[in-house]
């Protein structure tokens, strides 16, 4: 009987351990910060490009929808990696202001022809057969692309900022991101496990 106790106690610290280990870090620990700190550090101006590459979703096409999960991880690491190009650290204040963060931050990019073409597009998360609304949301002013007269690419970017309430949403699951623009649905699956 002792055994199996103890085989069952094995095997509920392996999914604990497992849990923890494979989600979006909600609350870090000191080490956890240090360590997103560090790696900031390490990456120093390839911050920015290591961040897309490892928390990026959608289509990679540059003129297609895509996006980047922005953690409490990732953005320490980039605070870090851009301080630390100017030979700096960063503050006390403004880790305090990314640790206490309570929602998970979606960015998804997308291209139109004119300039207020993202105005009304609007994004939401499906978990679980639930859709979960953000907390807040914007779209950041559209950036001029192409050269006058270029025919065949897009001519503004936007950036459709929403954010997430992690009490909402379960940070070790699968989701989709959807995003709502002219009267259609663009779909993303992503699994939060594989970001930290």
């Amino acid at each position: 009987m002792k055994a199996i106790r103890g085989v069952l106690l094995c095997f509920l610290l392996l999914v604990v351990c497992t849990l923890n280990a494979h989600a979006v870090l909600v609350t870090l620990s000191e080490q956890d910060k240090l360590d997103a700190i560090m790696q900031g550090r390490e990456q120093g101006k390839h911050v920015l490009d290591y961040v897309k590459k490892q928390y990026r979703f959608g289509d990679e096409n540059a003129f297609r929808e895509n996006g980047i999960i922005r953690t409490t991880w990732s953005k320490l690491m980039v605070l870090s990696g851009l301080l630390a190009e100017k030979g700096e650290h960063p503050l006390a204040p403004d880790v305090e202001r990314i640790m206490t963060g309570t929602e998970l931050q979606i960015d998804i990019h997308t291209y139109g022809d004119r300039i207020d073409f993202a105005n009304n597009y609007r994004a939401y998360l499906m978990q679980g057969g639930k859709r979960i609304e953000p907390a807040t949301m914007g779209v950041d002013h559209p950036l001029y692309l192409s050269e006058k007269g270029a025919t065949g690419f897009p001519r503004y970017h936007a950036t459709i900022r929403s954010y997430f309430a992690y009490e909402k949403i379960s940070p070790q699951d699968r989701a989709e991101i959807v995003l709502v623009k002219d009267g259609k649905e663009v779909r993303f699956e992503v699994n939060l496990a594989d970001y930290r």
